[in-house]
Order: C-alpha cells, then structure tokens, then sequence
C-alpha cells in the first residue's frame, strides 16, 4: 500500500475513536500518521524510506521489504521506545499509544495486500493474507486506488464533523496541518 493509502486509511479509522476518547489533538493526529508510515522504513523507495536513507538502507539490507518491521516482533521492537520516551520525557501517553495504534493499523492494511505479512517473524516465514486471497488489493493497483478514494472520502467527513473538536494550540496550525493532508492525498 502506498503512503497516502495507509495515512488516509488510518486517519479515517483513528480519528471517530480520537474525537470519543476527547484525545483528538494535533498532536496525537501527526502521532497517527508517523505510526502509518514507520513500518515501511524497510524500504529505500517508500516515503519515509527515502527520507531516512541510511537507516532504510540498513533496514532492507538485513531484513528486507516486509521483513521484521511487518511483524508482531516489529510491534515490540517499537513499543520499548515508546514506553522509555512516555516514561521518560513529557510526551503523554496516549500520545505513544498513537504512535502504536498508526502501526498496528498499517501491519493490518499491509496483511490485506495480495501477497500479505508475515506476522511471525522471525519464528516463523509463513505469509499471512486476511482476506484469504478472496479480498485483496495490489500495491498501486485498482483496487488500492479505491481503498484510496473511499478512505480519503470518509476522512473528510469525519474531518467536517471531528474537526471543530480538535484542540489545537492555534488555528492557523490546523489550517496548515489539513492543507498539507491534502497535499499528500493529491
């Protein structure tokens, strides 16, 4: 799945539950989105990938595309810093726990795909496909471009219903933070 997909597809799941928990800030959305993006520092070409060159580099050389950082082991190989930073430094919990969620959700949408995750790792090389090759989508393909535009459409209804309840540190920042999501998504 691409960026855009797996950011509009957790936004659209994360944000209802942020704006009924009275958790939906600024921050906690951008917290959503780094979690989305984070598995796929496994790949050179992704957005974060070439953002992050060496490590992604690193990454892909050891473990390859999908590898550990699409697995339950990934999981816990990103909650211990996030447990240290939540217990460490002033950012909150719930924040952290977004962080978590985004990457949980990206693992979720990555299993969808045709050739699916291998959630075992390193127990295990069996791939794992959740919609039992019967519910799938290709990366770039059809498929993923409507998950695309029936993601993107949600969000923005849930953006016009949740977005009054964001709390924000001023408005002219969450003016900036939409336009940029709707960067991504064009």
């Amino acid at each position: 799945m691409q960026y855009r997909t797996h950011l509009t597809t957790s936004f659209a799941v994360c944000l209802p539950i942020l704006a009924a928990t009275g958790t939906l800030t600024a921050g906690n959305v951008i917290a959503v989105g780094i979690g989305a993006l984070l598995p796929d520092i496994d790949e050179p070409h992704s957005w974060i990938g070439r953002r992050t060159r060496g490590v992604s580099d690193l990454m892909n050389g050891v473990f390859g595309h999908r590898g550990i950082t699409h697995s339950l082991f990934g999981i816990a190989l990103v909650l211990i810093p996030i447990i240290f930073a939540v217990g460490m430094t002033p950012l909150p919990f719930i924040t952290g726990m977004c962080v978590l969620a985004g990457y949980c959700l990206h693992l979720i949408e990555d299993s969808f795909s045709i050739s699916g995750i291998k959630w075992l790792l390193p127990l295990s090389n069996k791939r794992f496909q959740s919609g039992l090759h019967l519910i799938y989508y290709r990366t770039g393909g059809i498929a993923e471009f409507g998950i695309l535009i029936v993601s993107t459409l949600i969000l923005m209804a849930e953006i016009r219903s949740f977005g009054t309840s964001l709390q924000l540190p001023e408005m002219s920042f969450m003016h900036s933070l939409f336009e940029k999501i709707k960067g991504f998504i064009h």
